[in-house]
Protein backbone atom coordinates (compact mmCIF):
# COMPACT_ATOMS: atom_id res chain seq x y z
CA UNK A 1 0.00 0.00 0.00
CA UNK A 2 1.37 3.65 -0.53
CA UNK A 3 -0.19 6.87 -0.71
CA UNK A 4 -0.63 9.66 2.18
CA UNK A 5 -4.95 9.48 1.82
CA UNK A 6 -6.02 6.94 4.70
CA UNK A 7 -7.75 3.84 4.46
CA UNK A 8 -10.37 3.06 6.91
CA UNK A 9 -9.17 -0.52 8.04
CA UNK A 10 -5.80 1.04 9.58
CA UNK A 11 -7.55 1.82 12.90
CA UNK A 12 -9.05 -1.42 13.11
CA UNK A 13 -6.55 -3.35 12.82
CA UNK A 14 -4.75 -1.33 15.18
CA UNK A 15 -7.45 -1.82 17.86
CA UNK A 16 -7.97 -5.15 17.23
CA UNK A 17 -4.72 -6.69 17.20
CA UNK A 18 -3.36 -8.71 13.98
CA UNK A 19 -2.57 -11.75 16.27
CA UNK A 20 -6.82 -11.98 16.60
CA UNK A 21 -6.69 -12.22 12.41
CA UNK A 22 -3.36 -14.86 12.90
CA UNK A 23 -5.57 -16.83 15.40
CA UNK A 24 -8.64 -16.63 12.83
CA UNK A 25 -6.11 -17.99 10.11
CA UNK A 26 -5.18 -20.89 12.20
CA UNK A 27 -9.15 -21.48 12.73
CA UNK A 28 -9.56 -21.67 9.35
CA UNK A 29 -7.27 -24.28 8.54
CA UNK A 30 -8.00 -26.38 11.22
CA UNK A 31 -11.87 -26.21 10.50
CA UNK A 32 -10.39 -27.11 6.89
CA UNK A 33 -12.53 -24.08 6.23
CA UNK A 34 -12.82 -22.05 3.12
CA UNK A 35 -12.11 -18.94 3.68
CA UNK A 36 -14.61 -16.85 1.23
CA UNK A 37 -17.46 -19.23 2.81
CA UNK A 38 -18.94 -15.79 4.90
CA UNK A 39 -21.66 -18.27 7.28
CA UNK A 40 -18.76 -21.33 7.74
CA UNK A 41 -16.59 -18.29 8.84
CA UNK A 42 -18.53 -16.75 10.76
CA UNK A 43 -19.46 -20.33 13.07
CA UNK A 44 -15.72 -20.08 14.17
CA UNK A 45 -15.21 -19.26 17.66
CA UNK A 46 -12.08 -17.73 16.93
CA UNK A 47 -14.54 -15.39 14.62
CA UNK A 48 -17.17 -15.06 17.96
CA UNK A 49 -14.81 -13.96 20.09
CA UNK A 50 -13.71 -10.98 17.94
CA UNK A 51 -16.72 -10.25 17.37
CA UNK A 52 -17.75 -9.54 20.77
CA UNK A 53 -14.88 -7.07 20.91
CA UNK A 54 -16.05 -5.23 17.82
CA UNK A 55 -19.74 -4.62 18.29
CA UNK A 56 -20.72 -1.97 20.83
CA UNK A 57 -22.52 -3.41 23.56
CA UNK A 58 -25.34 -1.09 22.97
CA UNK A 59 -25.68 -1.93 19.02
CA UNK A 60 -29.09 -3.47 17.86
CA UNK A 61 -29.12 -7.22 17.25
CA UNK A 62 -29.02 -6.81 13.56
CA UNK A 63 -25.69 -4.76 13.72
CA UNK A 64 -24.30 -8.52 14.64
CA UNK A 65 -24.73 -9.17 10.81
CA UNK A 66 -23.03 -6.50 9.50
CA UNK A 67 -19.88 -6.37 11.74
CA UNK A 68 -19.84 -9.97 10.67
CA UNK A 69 -19.75 -8.92 7.34
CA UNK A 70 -16.85 -6.90 8.14
CA UNK A 71 -15.18 -8.73 9.61
CA UNK A 72 -15.41 -11.23 7.17
CA UNK A 73 -13.86 -8.89 4.39
CA UNK A 74 -11.13 -7.52 6.46
CA UNK A 75 -9.88 -11.13 7.44
CA UNK A 76 -9.75 -12.01 3.41
CA UNK A 77 -8.07 -8.74 2.28
CA UNK A 78 -5.34 -8.73 5.68
CA UNK A 79 -4.94 -12.65 4.45
CA UNK A 80 -3.96 -11.37 0.81
CA UNK A 81 -1.77 -8.23 1.71
CA UNK A 82 -4.18 -5.17 1.11
CA UNK A 83 -4.45 -5.47 -2.58
CA UNK A 84 -5.56 -1.69 -3.59
CA UNK A 85 -7.02 -0.50 -6.87
CA UNK A 86 -7.07 3.48 -6.81
CA UNK A 87 -9.11 5.24 -9.27
CA UNK A 88 -8.72 8.90 -10.13
CA UNK A 89 -11.71 10.99 -10.99
CA UNK A 90 -11.08 11.05 -14.54
CA UNK A 91 -11.38 7.20 -14.81
CA UNK A 92 -14.49 6.93 -12.82
CA UNK A 93 -16.20 9.38 -14.66
CA UNK A 94 -15.83 7.63 -17.36
CA UNK A 95 -16.69 4.26 -16.33
CA UNK A 96 -20.06 6.10 -14.81
CA UNK A 97 -21.10 7.84 -18.18
CA UNK A 98 -20.23 5.28 -20.55
CA UNK A 99 -23.59 3.46 -20.72
CA UNK A 100 -22.01 0.41 -20.51
CA UNK A 101 -23.63 -2.73 -21.94
CA UNK A 102 -26.21 -4.93 -20.33
CA UNK A 103 -23.29 -7.08 -18.22
CA UNK A 104 -20.06 -6.31 -16.90
CA UNK A 105 -18.30 -9.19 -16.93
CA UNK A 106 -15.15 -9.92 -14.26
CA UNK A 107 -13.91 -13.54 -14.75
CA UNK A 108 -10.71 -13.34 -12.63
CA UNK A 109 -11.34 -14.15 -8.90
CA UNK A 110 -9.55 -12.09 -6.37
CA UNK A 111 -9.43 -9.86 -3.54
CA UNK A 112 -9.07 -5.98 -3.75
CA UNK A 113 -10.57 -2.57 -2.33
CA UNK A 114 -11.46 -0.17 -5.07
CA UNK A 115 -10.58 3.10 -3.31
CA UNK A 116 -12.77 5.96 -5.25
CA UNK A 117 -12.22 9.48 -5.70
CA UNK A 118 -13.15 11.42 -2.29
CA UNK A 119 -16.46 12.70 -2.06
CA UNK A 120 -18.06 12.05 -5.40
CA UNK A 121 -19.95 8.86 -5.27
CA UNK A 122 -22.97 9.03 -2.90
CA UNK A 123 -24.84 6.26 -1.23
CA UNK A 124 -27.69 5.96 1.76
CA UNK A 125 -26.91 3.64 4.46
CA UNK A 126 -31.09 2.72 4.45
CA UNK A 127 -33.51 4.21 2.53
CA UNK A 128 -34.42 7.06 4.07
CA UNK A 129 -30.98 7.60 5.59
CA UNK A 130 -28.41 10.86 4.77
CA UNK A 131 -26.59 10.02 2.05
CA UNK A 132 -22.71 9.51 2.53
CA UNK A 133 -19.37 10.24 0.45
CA UNK A 134 -18.57 6.40 -0.53
CA UNK A 135 -14.43 6.08 0.05
CA UNK A 136 -14.10 2.94 -1.56
CA UNK A 137 -15.90 -1.05 -2.42
CA UNK A 138 -14.16 -4.14 -0.47
CA UNK A 139 -14.40 -7.09 -3.14
CA UNK A 140 -14.51 -10.59 -3.25
CA UNK A 141 -14.91 -11.79 -6.24
CA UNK A 142 -14.95 -15.76 -6.85
CA UNK A 143 -15.90 -17.66 -9.91
CA UNK A 144 -19.38 -17.40 -9.86
CA UNK A 145 -20.69 -14.69 -7.39
CA UNK A 146 -19.23 -11.12 -6.41
CA UNK A 147 -19.45 -9.92 -2.86
CA UNK A 148 -19.24 -5.94 -2.33
CA UNK A 149 -19.31 -4.10 0.91
CA UNK A 150 -19.30 -0.36 0.28
CA UNK A 151 -17.33 2.13 2.97
CA UNK A 152 -19.48 4.98 3.68
CA UNK A 153 -18.75 8.45 5.13
CA UNK A 154 -14.95 7.35 6.22
CA UNK A 155 -13.00 9.88 7.76
CA UNK A 156 -10.27 9.32 10.23
CA UNK A 157 -11.61 12.08 12.91
CA UNK A 158 -15.02 9.99 12.71
CA UNK A 159 -13.00 7.03 14.39
CA UNK A 160 -15.70 4.82 12.12
CA UNK A 161 -17.86 4.57 8.77
CA UNK A 162 -20.70 3.10 8.06
CA UNK A 163 -21.21 0.40 5.35
CA UNK A 164 -23.57 -1.02 3.01
CA UNK A 165 -23.15 -4.50 1.40
CA UNK A 166 -24.68 -6.59 -1.92
CA UNK A 167 -23.76 -9.55 -3.79
CA UNK A 168 -24.60 -10.56 -7.76
CA UNK A 169 -23.73 -13.25 -9.83
CA UNK A 170 -20.92 -13.51 -12.35
CA UNK A 171 -21.56 -11.67 -14.66
CA UNK A 172 -22.88 -8.77 -13.27
CA UNK A 173 -26.48 -7.13 -15.27
CA UNK A 174 -25.64 -3.70 -15.75
CA UNK A 175 -29.14 -1.82 -16.15
CA UNK A 176 -29.70 0.97 -18.94
CA UNK A 177 -32.09 2.95 -16.87
CA UNK A 178 -33.41 3.19 -13.37
CA UNK A 179 -36.92 2.63 -12.75
CA UNK A 180 -37.91 6.32 -13.06
CA UNK A 181 -36.03 6.30 -16.62
CA UNK A 182 -32.93 8.24 -15.38
CA UNK A 183 -29.43 6.78 -16.46
CA UNK A 184 -27.37 4.37 -13.78
CA UNK A 185 -25.45 6.61 -11.08
CA UNK A 186 -27.23 9.73 -12.15
CA UNK A 187 -26.84 11.92 -8.81
CA UNK A 188 -30.19 12.42 -6.45
CA UNK A 189 -28.76 14.73 -4.81
CA UNK A 190 -29.27 18.53 -4.90
CA UNK A 191 -26.74 20.12 -7.08
CA UNK A 192 -25.06 17.08 -7.73
CA UNK A 193 -25.20 17.31 -11.58
CA UNK A 194 -23.72 20.95 -11.39
CA UNK A 195 -21.01 19.49 -8.72
CA UNK A 196 -20.01 16.51 -10.83
CA UNK A 197 -21.50 13.46 -8.41
CA UNK A 198 -23.22 10.45 -9.02
CA UNK A 199 -25.67 7.94 -6.69
CA UNK A 200 -25.66 4.47 -5.76
CA UNK A 201 -29.56 3.85 -5.23
CA UNK A 202 -29.93 0.19 -4.94
CA UNK A 203 -27.82 -3.07 -4.27
CA UNK A 204 -27.99 -3.26 -8.02
CA UNK A 205 -26.25 -0.49 -8.44
CA UNK A 206 -23.77 -1.30 -6.06
CA UNK A 207 -22.97 -4.61 -7.53
CA UNK A 208 -22.71 -2.81 -11.14
CA UNK A 209 -20.00 0.29 -9.26
CA UNK A 210 -17.86 -2.92 -8.28
CA UNK A 211 -17.78 -4.57 -11.67
CA UNK A 212 -17.36 -2.04 -13.94
CA UNK A 213 -14.97 -0.70 -11.39
CA UNK A 214 -12.60 -4.02 -11.30
CA UNK A 215 -13.06 -4.98 -14.91
CA UNK A 216 -10.34 -2.73 -16.03
CA UNK A 217 -8.16 -3.94 -13.74
CA UNK A 218 -8.70 -7.47 -15.28
CA UNK A 219 -8.76 -7.11 -18.52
Amino acid sequence: MSGARPYPWTALIEALGEARFVAIRAALAAAGTDPPDRDAFLLLAAVGRVLRDLVPTDAPAEAVTSYGTLLHMLYLHWDRGWPVRSLDQPALVSLLTARPAASATTTTPGICYVQLPQRIVWAAPAPGAAHEPMDGLFTALGATRLLVLAVLGFRPERQGFTTIETQASIPVPVSRTRPDGSAPFTTVLPAGERMGLFSVVSPEELAALASLALAPARG
